[in-house]
């Protein structure tokens, strides 16, 4: 008697096949060529593959399972020599398709229908989004294919040979000779400064460079001028000043409105502080419990802002914003050189003034960038050097000094209304952010 769960399994290979297949058929109605292969062919090529993975796992012989892939081979370059010879068609994406939907029916009866399901629904996505994959590849320019590569080359060629291992001003012989003939600080103070671990150092390189490119290729994608509110988050994934400056142009520009500019910039500034949760969030997560209520809520209290400013305003203005790709590899360097002074500093403060050094180099560092600081405090607090709350409460200081920045952006290059508004909400941001950090 058969089994249930053998059943099921059979089950779920003819919905995959029908997943995709519906896809396919869908995509055939929409074109003018007709493709070898719809909706109940998928179906069965799946249970096919299905049946050939149950007997030759019961069997333990893969020769019947063999056999049926090479017929199911043969039938789709049957299929695609017709059909390219009558529609004159070059992709095989339905080809290709349809092997891969055998080998996907045949995995939920070999114990993998999880991964199959998975898979499938991969495969699905990647069908469906043709037009908009299109779109993008128009989209592409050289100058991007040479970001892409260089993201490539600074993540999986360079990193995987950095020391991972911290090292002191000592450690590099002029720096140690200078330091014993003109001893600033003691030879135990500065043995203390053992921040700058190339390989970790690097790692944020990367990470920066990877969360920007994505809001990057998210924009280039959706389009900036789907709408401020978008623009402004996905916006705020790159560079929340980069659109506060932008729109505070804009609006000195364009008089006649001015919430729609509001809007993005809020929307900006919130999606700001979702980022920095994110990098605490891969850099030490133990943080995350304290660091989520401070920033929690001046997200949260943004992302309301927005909505009512969004309310007074229905009508809402699109507006396009030009952003460079921002993976360049001289700002990368420039950023790693930053991000290790600031831990240098942040260091050197806690060891001559405790932890009221950390927050001056917060403030600081926060003036010009927030990720560097949020960072570093977290790679610190994560090492055992700065407790917890010194770590989210420099955190703290240094998003809401750059939020301060941000504000007087749009009330010195916007207009009036614009930056009176913009300081209104932000001064509310940080009030709500500063005195939650207190219940710490």
């Amino acid at each position: 008697m058969v089994e249930l769960n053998v059943f099921s399994n059979f089950l779920i290979a003819i919905a995959l096949g029908a997943m995709v297949g519906f896809e396919r058929e869908i995509a055939q109605l929409k074109s003018v060529a007709k493709e070898f292969a719809g909706l109940r062919t998928f179906i069965l090529i799946s249970l096919l593959g299905a049946i050939t993975g149950y007997l030759a796992n019961a069997s333990n012989s893969n020769t019947l399972f063999i056999v049926a892939l090479a017929g199911v081979f043969f039938i789709t370059i049957a299929g695609y020599t017709v059909t390219s010879f009558i529609y004159k068609k070059v992709g095989a994406t339905t080809e290709v398709a349809a092997l891969l939907v055998f080998l996907l029916g045949a995995m939920t009866t070999t114990g993998f229908k999880e991964l199959a399901i998975i898979f499938t629904i991969i495969v699905t996505v990647v069908l469906a989004t043709r037009p908009i994959l299109a779109g993008f590849v128009k989209k592409v320019e050289t100058a991007e294919i040479y970001a892409t590569l260089e993201l490539a080359v600074i993540s999986l060629v360079i990193l995987p040979f950095l020391a991972n291992k911290s090292y002191s001003p000592l450690d590099v012989p002029i720096l140690a000779d200078v330091i014993k003939v003109m001893p600033f600080f003691s030879i135990e103070t500065v043995a203390q400064l053992a921040v700058f671990n190339p390989y970790k150092i690097w790692l944020m390189i990367v990470f920066i460079s990877a969360i920007s490119f994505t809001g990057y290729i998210s924009i280039k994608i959706v389009g900036a001028e789907k709408g401020l509110g978008l623009t402004g988050f996905l916006g705020g994934i790159v560079s929340s000043t980069a659109v506060t400056t932008s729109l505070a142009q804009e609006s000195k520009r364009t008089t006649a409105i001015f919430r729609p500019f509001v809007l993005g910039v809020v929307v900006a500034s919130s999606t700001m502080f979702l980022r920095v949760l994110l990098e605490v969030l891969v850099v030490n997560s133990s943080l995350l419990k304290y660091v989520a209520l401070p920033l929690g809520v001046m997200a949260l209290t943004g992302f309301i802002a927005a909505f009512i400013v969004w309310n007074k305003e229905k009508k809402e203005q699109k507006k396009h914003i030009d952003f460079k790709s921002p993976f360049a590899l001289l700002p990368a360097i420039k950023f790693g050189l930053f991000f290790a002074f600031v831990l240098f500093a942040a260091k050197l403060g806690q060891i001559l003034f405790g932890s009221n050094g950390i927050y001056l180099a917060s403030l600081l560092s926060g003036l010009v960038d927030v990720d560097a600081i949020t960072l570093s405090m977290s790679s610190l607090a994560l090492a055992g050097d700065i407790s917890s709350k010194v770590a989210v409460t420099a955190i703290t200081i240094a998003v809401s000094s750059n939020t301060i920045v941000k504000g007087g952006i749009a009330y010195l290059f916007g207009a009036k209304e614009f930056g009176l508004m913009i300081i209104k909400i932000f001064g509310v941001i940080l009030l709500l952010g500063l005195a939650s950090t207190l219940l710490l």
